[in-house]
């Protein structure tokens, strides 16, 4: 099957595959051949797809086998290209720029009162904490900041509860210490 190719807006052939690799076509290039309702990339071409990508077809042998004598002309029969490219690589997402300061992650705090406080409330809060520079470097803002508070939220009621077991047990400790010296008089 002949092809054309789009150059300066503009259809250009008739070309043998082989014609069209040896001519430097891209996969994002636009062709065009009879029965095609339109202008399509090369690569969606199965024939030109396996000449592109095939390991012969970019050898120096290949190409100068490839083109013989031929002078392109302009077919009026086809259709015009496109003013610009029906198909476009897709880019990759960006990721937005953040400019903000990332929320508190309170790692240490939670760290502190998982060994000197209360295990199981400043180890979840640990937890938590660990979440917030993660979701910050992934960009999703929001769930950063709720990470931050609940890690916050946990490390504050770790902190409490382990106040509140550190004074009932001084309490604890000077009953019974009171108790001893009482009983000994």
């Amino acid at each position: 099957m002949k092809y054309y190719i789009a150059e300066n807006e503009q259809p250009v052939g008739p070309f043998e595959v082989g014609q069209l690799i040896a001519r430097g076509l891209k996969g994002t290039d636009l062709v065009w051949a009879e029965g095609f309702e339109g202008w399509v990339p090369a690569e969606s071409v199965e024939e030109i797809r396996i000449a592109l990508y095939s390991p012969n077809g970019s050898s120096p042998e290949y190409r100068e086998t490839a083109i013989p004598e031929i002078n392109p002309t302009q077919n009026t029969q086809c259709p015009p290209p496109p003013f610009r490219p029906a198909y476009q690589q897709p880019q990759p997402e960006q990721q937005p720029v953040q400019t903000e300061i990332p929320p508190k992650n309170w790692l240490v705090e939670s760290i502190l009162v998982t060994i000197l406080c209360c295990f199981p409330f400043g180890f979840v809060g640990a937890i938590k904490a660990a979440q917030v520079n993660a979701w910050w470097a992934g960009g999703f803002c929001e769930k950063a900041e709720k990470a931050s508070s609940d890690a916050k939220r946990w490390t504050i009621i770790g902190l409490v509860c382990g106040l509140v077991w550190i004074v009932l047990y001084g309490i604890f400790v000077f009953t019974v210490g009171l108790n001893g010296i009482m009983e000994n008089m």
